[in-house]
């Protein structure tokens, strides 16, 4: 038991100590005090011959601003599009002037050790812009952490701006300080390689579905996106919503965040519900579209209606055409006030593909196909007439009508 207790321990100390050292690569330009040093791509660069180099870099006491990457690997640096261009043409251009190092062992435990804690500012490049105003007297030592990446946007186009930032950062701050150095690193890297091969089973993200818990009704979809003259906006995050309920109707406001809500209609007749229609609305600027199912949205009373592929609703405006479309929705009103603690669950779907499919109609296509050439072939085979007449050579030669 002692034993095992000793081996988890070493185990566990093992694990922490590997998450505890990274290695990333650190790039140095500006007016440094010494030549360039040659980089060794062979070896890591330890804690104490990283402060050795920022000693010998950094004696004449310059203006010193460090570039902080959340990621950051060597392969970042050296990667090309297709059409030969690197996401770093600024530092490409200053690596003859430059001290390049492609592996430093904890680099920031360094950076921040070798800084004066009271002479170090420390703001964040977000989407807005900095975080708080860099003035002349503020320190030795600035330490921006690039933190802006954009919904949608590619690894390359996020260097590519964070290349630009540094260079118009750098030009900045040549102009208040007499000497300026540069540092960019990262936090962590973004390409690692696993010390053993082995076969890591893998398996798909699951989707973010918006489900929230809604008075009446059970809702979920994989995603909401409105469609107009204006461009293409996802729905995300309902952060508030509101549901009118009476005997044969009811409607659910969904609101989403900022500006935009949508309110779902729902009636029941002759034992069936209907999703009627949806209004979608926005405050800046002012503006209400009635939207109209493109097939219809319903189920028996107790049911659920689901739909793997897109629900659609449509304006009837020509003028502001505008869609709205539930990506893999599932829906289900329940006429009557329901609560977190007490919400039914989804019943019996009806889907939106009725049972004959698509594939299941080109299926039976091929199916009747082959069986149209079978059968043909069978009728041909069966209307081959063979000779039941042979010529005896001993006898009278055999005489056939044309009529035969």
């Amino acid at each position: 038991m002692a034993f095992s207790r000793l081996v988890l321990s070493f185990l566990v100390l093992s694990v922490a100590s590997s998450f505890a050292s990274v290695s990333v690569p650190v790039f140095l330009w500006g007016d440094l005090a010494k030549p360039s040093i040659k980089s060794n791509p062979l070896s890591e660069v330890s804690e104490l011959e990283f402060e050795d180099v920022l000693k010998s870099q950094l004696n004449n006491d310059p203006f010193t601003v460090v570039f902080i990457d959340e990621t950051l690997s060597v392969e970042d640096l050296s990667r090309k599009n297709s059409e030969g261009e690197t996401p770093f043409p600024y530092l490409h251009a200053n690596i003859g002037d430059a001290v390049y190092l492609p592996s430093v062992k904890n680099a920031l435990d360094v950076l921040n050790k070798f800084s004066d804690s009271n002479k170090a500012d420390h703001v964040t490049l977000t989407e807005n812009g900095l975080s708080a105003e860099i003035e002349k007297d503020s320190g030795k030592f600035l330490f921006i952490t690039l933190k802006d990446a954009r919904e949608g946007e590619s690894r390359a186009d996020m260097l590519r701006r964070h290349n630009d930032f540094m260079e118009e950062m750098f030009t900045k701050l040549q102009k208040n300080y007499d000497n300026v150095v540069s540092v960019y690193t990262g936090r962590f890297p973004s390409w690692t390689v696993p010390e053993a091969h082995s076969r890591v089973r893998r398996q798909a993200a699951p989707a973010t579905y918006q489900n929230p818990e809604l008075n009446g009704l059970r809702f979920y979809t994989k995603n909401i996106i409105i469609t107009s003259k204006s461009g293409v906006t996802h729905l995300h995050g309902i952060t508030a919503s509101n549901s009118v309920i009476d005997a044969m109707a009811m409607n659910t406001t969904l609101d989403f965040g900022g500006n935009q809500s949508i309110v779902l209609y729902f009636t029941q007749k002759q034992g069936y519900w209907f999703m009627d229609s949806i209004t979608y609305s926005q405050s800046q600027p002012t503006f209400t579209e009635e939207l109209a199912g493109q097939s219809e949205v319903y189920a028996l009373m107790g049911f659920s209606y689901r739909c793997g592929q897109n629900a659609t609703f449509n304006s009837g405006n020509d003028t502001n055409q505008m869609s709205l479309t539930f990506q893999d929705l599932k829906v289900q009103p329940f006429f009557k006030d329901t609560n977190s603690s007490d919400t039914p669950p989804f019943g019996d779907s009806f889907n939106c593909v009725g049972f004959f499919s698509v594939p299941i109609w080109s299926g039976l296509f091929v199916v009747f196909i082959l069986l149209a050439i079978t059968f043909y072939g069978i009728m041909m085979m069966m209307d081959i007439r063979t000779m039941d007449r042979f010529d005896d050579p001993k006898g009278k030669t055999i005489t056939i009508n044309a009529a035969e």
